[in-house]
């Protein structure tokens, strides 16, 4: 996403891309984390699993549920990008 500046119109595209991506760092950031504190791997898949759930039962509406959606695909690939010690940092 470029920078837009203070008199840039944003559109309905861009708005949705901003919520992906803040919720893709946001789940991201809250395995990574999670995973740093010890959180064994199989609660972090099922805490994923559970808010993909309530996601797909419309218990997040709007721009929220958009926002769920990105959260648990970030986690998910966090999840993925392999097996990590217990409580080793990310980087």
């Amino acid at each position: 996403m470029t920078q837009p500046s203070e008199g840039t119109p944003v559109t309905f595209g861009m708005l949705q891309q901003a919520l992906d991506e803040c919720g893709q760092a946001t789940g991201f950031a809250l395995a990574g984390a999670l995973n740093t504190a010890g959180t064994d791997r199989s609660r972090l898949l099922a805490i994923a699993e559970s808010l993909q759930t309530l996601t797909m039962e419309g218990r997040f509406p709007g721009a929220s549920g958009h926002c769920m959606g990105g959260i648990v695909h970030g986690m998910q690939s966090f999840l993925m990008a392999g097996e990590k010690e217990e409580g080793a940092p990310l980087l």
